[in-house]
């Protein structure tokens, strides 16, 4: 059957050669002026390789006081226009057309980034910062103006196309948004003049480019916060945009809201049916883009063949893997590294003003340092001990870079403890990894053991020219739980060794405490986390933190904190001490599980440097870390023992 997402499509004159949309992602590597970078360049130029029929460039602002990374593109001057010309050709010449998004953010801008007032619609106590400053309908018009003249650099420097950002919170959203727009001139009250800034946009923009050059429109469903615009809301707002632009590329959420990026509690295609909404109201005169958790590719294809959308937009997808598309329409689609909605490569890290990486891909902001290859062309015999994350990632790479590579695991499964991080709701996307990384190290022609551990005397005997220890980590047993039989760690738990007991006490209030306390909670038993520091799951993004907390409050999980455990009498009843100093006895549990963290297994590595031989460490038997830790310091080790040191910079 042919694939209806290899279909071309033409929006407005510009035919695209298939129905997938690289969607704008803010990523931080532009220069500090706003002009593009190697970098910026690279990165795109990847994905157009990757097989997108259209590469939706990121945020390019249309000025300085829009900004809110140091690193964010600009199309604000006419000396952006060089930059971003190389740019477009190097995208064009891999077989992508390629669109500039423009955008302007309001109440969202950075003073300390900008050194500019922030620019406000209204301001709103708690969703404005306190020194922002009311626009004047004079300055309005000026911001008109501009947006104009961006898409105008745009069109000159050779884009196929501009999307308008009117979604996410940002200034457009905040004067079309009831939330966000308490003004009482002409821009506001009313719906048709919250529409007037927008529409004014759009007509700047189509003054300067012309009524031939395709318009795209980024629209929000819903804001999902109290009071802002559902779908509902919307609806009117889309029937009059369908007769001013070329094409709708439908999101959600704003700042406030955790519907902007979401992370793995959201269904997959989660707002898919807000989207057939939006197609069945322009009533097929203009394409409707979808977005929102595309990561399996068949699922993009059946949104398409159902008429929900005519294109999808794929964000954090092509962070992960770049060539999805590409491998999705040459049948290796069990290649495609799948995005997990972790967000900690993403937005985790551009929230607190760094570059965007990928927890997945350590491949992702480096392609600029391209060639990947080793400094040597000599073959080397390599070992890889562990099969866990950091433990797969060497062994593919170590391959890729031309190496005999021998990867042994003494389970009978690869994957280490994603065989557990999978279980606990919402993160059953967690076994994807192990599936690529199964079928790209079978393409790279690693030799994969399982059942089978290493010994130092094995390295002796055999010896390898590198050896990589993976080994993990093991969990921690303290003391004075360690001969209860009512004592269980969260690996016993999650693994499903035991059955859930009606109540159970977790000690350990961190990710995998409360992840666990989900698990049993959902399985019906009554749960309650103790907690020494003062909150829990502090090792979570701010975001990610709410929602687990919202699902253990719904799930009637008590909570402990600022309490530690002194003692636990065989029937289950334990003493605490509080933060106060107070000591409490808390009536018995049948179950304690342990979840107070890792520790690295270093028996290989303690029976190898006995015998002086030489190894590197990777991965938790290192450091104990997150999954992104373990493939990244995994990639490192391989690039300064295999390849060039500076590509792992």
């Amino acid at each position: 059957m042919i694939k209806i997402s290899n279909t071309p499509l033409t929006i407005n004159g510009m035919t695209l050669k298939n129905r997938f949309v690289m969607a704008p992602m803010g990523v931080n590597y532009a220069a500090p002026n706003g002009e593009v970078t190697e970098q910026l360049i690279s990165y795109y130029e990847e994905r157009a390789q990757g097989g997108v029929a259209l590469v939706i460039v990121e945020t390019a602002h249309i000025e300085v006081a829009g900004k809110n990374l140091c690193g964010g593109l600009g199309v604000y001057s006419d000396s952006h226009i060089s930059g971003l010309k190389s740019l477009v050709e190097r995208v064009h010449a891999q077989g992508a057309n390629i669109a500039l998004q423009l955008l302007h953010r309001g109440r969202n801008a950075s003073d300390q980034i900008t050194g500019l007032p922030v620019k406000l619609v209204s301001h709103v106590p708690g969703l404005c910062p306190p020194h922002g400053r009311v626009m004047t309908e004079e300055e309005i018009g000026q911001l008109v103006v501009k947006y104009g003249e961006a898409a105008q650099r745009a069109q000159q420097a050779g884009f196929d196309a501009v999307e308008i950002h009117g979604a996410h919170g940002y200034l457009i959203n905040q004067f079309l948004s009831p939330l966000t727009n308490k003004r009482t001139d002409r821009y506001g009250a009313s719906l048709e003049n919250r529409m007037r800034f927008a529409l004014e946009v759009i007509e700047s923009v189509r003054a300067k480019v012309g009524k031939a050059y395709p318009v795209l429109f980024r629209i929000g469903t819903r804001e999902g916060y109290p009071g802002g615009m559902t779908l509902e809301d919307v609806l009117p707002v889309i029937r009059r945009l369908a007769d001013h632009v070329d094409a709708l590329h439908v999101s959600a959420g704003i700042t406030e809201s955790s519907l902007v990026i979401p992370s793995a509690e959201y269904p997959k295609a989660w707002n898919s049916e807000d989207t057939r909404r939006i197609r069945q109201t322009v009533e097929g005169k203009i394409p409707v883009i979808a977005v929102g958790r595309y990561a399996d590719p068949s699922l993009a294809e059946r949104i398409i063949r159902e008429g929900t959308a005519d294109l999808v937009a794929l964000g954090r997808p092509l962070l992960a893997d770049s060539h999805y598309v590409d491998k999705f329409f040459h049948g290796r689609a069990e290649e495609i590294i799948r995005c997990i909605a972790c967000n900690e490569g993403c937005i985790g890290r551009t929230g607190v003003g760094l570059e965007v990486r990928c927890a997945l891909n350590p491949l992702t902001s480096r392609e600029y340092l391209r060639p990947f290859r080793p400094a040597s062309p000599i073959r080397k015999k390599v070992w890889v001990a562990g099969g866990g994350p950091a433990g797969m990632e060497a062994a593919l790479r170590a391959a890729e870079l031309g190496h005999e590579v021998t990867l042994m695991e003494s389970s009978s499964v690869l994957g280490g403890l994603l065989n557990l991080a999978c279980k606990p709701p919402h993160k059953e996307d967690i076994v994807g990894i192990t599936r690529s990384y199964t079928a790209r190290l079978s393409k790279a022609g690693v030799h994969v053991l399982l059942n089978t551990p290493v010994s130092a005397s094995e390295v002796l005997r055999e010896k390898p020219d590198l050896l990589f220890v993976a080994t993990g980590s093991r969990p921690v047993r303290p003391k004075f739980c360690a001969d209860m039989q009512l004592a269980l760690t969260a690996d016993a738990v999650l693994s499903e060794r035991v059955m859930p007991a009606s109540e159970a006490l977790v000690l350990g209030g961190g990710m995998i405490g409360c992840e666990t306390a989900e698990f049993l909670a959902s399985c019906g038993t009554k749960t309650t986390i103790l907690e020494m520091r003062n909150e829990l799951a502090a090792d979570l993004l701010p975001m990610q933190r709410r929602k687990l907390l919202g699902r253990l409050n719904e799930l009637g999980v008590k909570a402990l904190t600022g309490s530690e455990i002194l003692s636990v009498d065989p029937d289950g009843s334990a003493l605490i001490k509080t933060r106060f100093g107070n000591q409490k006895r808390l009536p018995p549990f049948e179950m304690l599980v342990i979840a107070v963290g890792y520790r690295p297994n270093l028996d290989l590595c303690a029976g190898l440097n006995r015998n002086d031989i030489s190894f590197v460490d990777i991965g938790d038997c290192r450091k104990v870390g997150k999954i992104m830790d373990a493939v990244h310091g995994a990639f490192h080790a391989v690039c300064e023992h295999l390849g060039n040191a500076w590509w792992s910079a």
